[in-house]
C-alpha cells in the first residue's frame, strides 16, 4: 500500500476536544466582529475553513478588514485555545488508536499528511498538545488555502503524491461532499459517523485504531473481494456494536 497516501483532517479526527474548540473559535469571532455566529449561518455555508468562514460571514467588507479580521479571529482563537489547555492539560486529546496508527503508517513506509480546514497556528498548538509530533509530516491548513478541496490537494501535493492516489480521513460533512468533488476516497470517523453514513459515506470508522483501519483500507483497495459478502459500504462498528446484533453506528 506504499503507492497510497493517507491525508488527515485534526479536529475530531486526530484530535479531541471539539467542544472547547468552537466555543474558543466563537468566542475569538465575536470579540474581533462584534457579533456572534448563529446556527442559521452555519447551516448555509459551502465553504467550511477557518478562512472562509470569516470572509462568509462578513460579506460586505473589503479585502482589507477581511484580512485584518481573520488575523484577529486567529490571534484570539489561539489565546483561548492555550487558556484552555493551561486550565486542563487533557482538553485536546489524541483520539482513540490515534497515536498507534501514525506509528504503523510510518513503520510500513506509507506516507500520511495533514490538510485541515484550521488555521497553522492553532492546528500546531492542538496537535502538539496532543502529543502528535509533526516531524516530517507535511501540512496545508487555512493559513494557506480558503477552500477545503485546494487543501487536500495542496497536501497531496507537498508529500509528493499525485491526488489520485490519496485517501482522506475526516469527521465532517464538508470533508465527505469535498471527496465527493474531488474524486479520492473517504473515510468518516468520529461523533458523527452516523450522519456521514446516511449522507452516503462508503467507509466509517468508530476510531482510528489500526485493527478498524487495516479493515476499511483492504475495502478501498479491493472492493469486489472486502464487501463481496455483504454487498453493503463498509461501516466498522465498535467493539460494543459488534457484541450486539443491532448496525454498527452512534
Amino acid at each position: 500500500m506504499r503507492d497510497i497516501l493517507i491525508v488527515f483532517d485534526v479536529d475530531g479526527t486526530l484530535v479531541g476536544g471539539e467542544s472547547t474548540d468552537w466555543a474558543s473559535f466563537d468566542g475569538a469571532f465575536e470579540e474581533a466582529a462584534g457579533f456572534a455566529l448563529e446556527q442559521t449561518f452555519w447551516n448555509s455555508l459551502e465553504e467550511v475553513t477557518a478562512q472562509a468562514v470569516v470572509h462568509q460571514a462578513l460579506p460586505h467588507s473589503s479585502a482589507e478588514e477581511k484580512t485584518r479580521t481573520v488575523h484577529a479571529v486567529r490571534d484570539g482563537y489561539l489565546r483561548r485555545l492555550q487558556a484552555a489547555h493551561k486550565n486542563d492539560p487533557s482538553t485536546f486529546p489524541a483520539l482513540e488508536g490515534v497515536l498507534a496508527l501514525l506509528q504503523d503508517l510510518n513503520k510500513q513506509g506509507i506516507p500520511v499528511a495533514i490538510g485541515t480546514g484550521d488555521w497553522s497556528e492553532t492546528s500546531t498548538f492542538k496537535l502538539g498538545a496532543a502529543g502528535i509530533a509533526l516531524d516530517n509530516i507535511p501540512m496545508v491548513t487555512s493559513s494557506d488555502f480558503y477552500s477545503r478541496g485546494d487543501i487536500i490537494t495542496a497536501a497531496a501535493a507537498k508529500a509528493g503524491r499525485p491526488l489520485q492516489q490519496t485517501v482522506y480521513i475526516g469527521d465532517g460533512l464538508w470533508d465527505l461532499r469535498t471527496c465527493r468533488k474531488l474524486g479520492i476516497p473517504f473515510i468518516g470517523v468520529g461523533r458523527c459517523k452516523d450522519k456521514l453514513e446516511n449522507a452516503g459515506a462508503a467507509y466509517t470508522l468508530p476510531d482510528l485504531s489500526p485493527t478498524n483501519f487495516w479493515e476499511v483500507m483492504e475495502a478501498i483497495r479491493k472492493p469486489s473481494a472486502a464487501l463481496a459478502k455483504t454487498d453493503r459500504p463498509l461501516h466498522v462498528a465498535s467493539p460494543r456494536d459488534r457484541r450486539a446484533t443491532s448496525p454498527a453506528g452512534q
